[in-house]
């Protein structure tokens, strides 16, 4: 069995080096990730979340409605555990 790995080893060794050689510059190659200048975004324009019908564009009351809803989010409160510290809201 001796001869057999002799024989065909010095096959194997050149295509092992190919393949570690091409996996290792492969690693150590980056392409270029920054963003093209000339490039125009060609989608809507969002608006922001307050200016729909249900806030009419005002910021506070749309603010407050989020805090309002988060309070309904709190599992503290929701189960009303009383063996656990329910956080403190601000």
């Amino acid at each position: 069995m001796s001869g057999f790995r002799s024989k065909y080893a010095w096959k194997a060794s050149p295509v092992l080096v190919f393949c570690a050689l091409t996996l290792g510059l492969t690693a150590c190659g980056e392409i270029d990730q920054t963003a093209k200048v000339d490039k125009i975004y060609a989608g809507k324009k969002d608006s922001k979340a307050y200016e729909g019908t249900k806030f009419a564009g005002d910021k506070a009351k749309w603010e407050s409605a989020l805090v309002e809803r988060s309070k309904t989010q709190n599992e503290y409160i929701r189960t009303d555990v009383a063996d656990v510290k329910k956080p403190n809201p601000n």
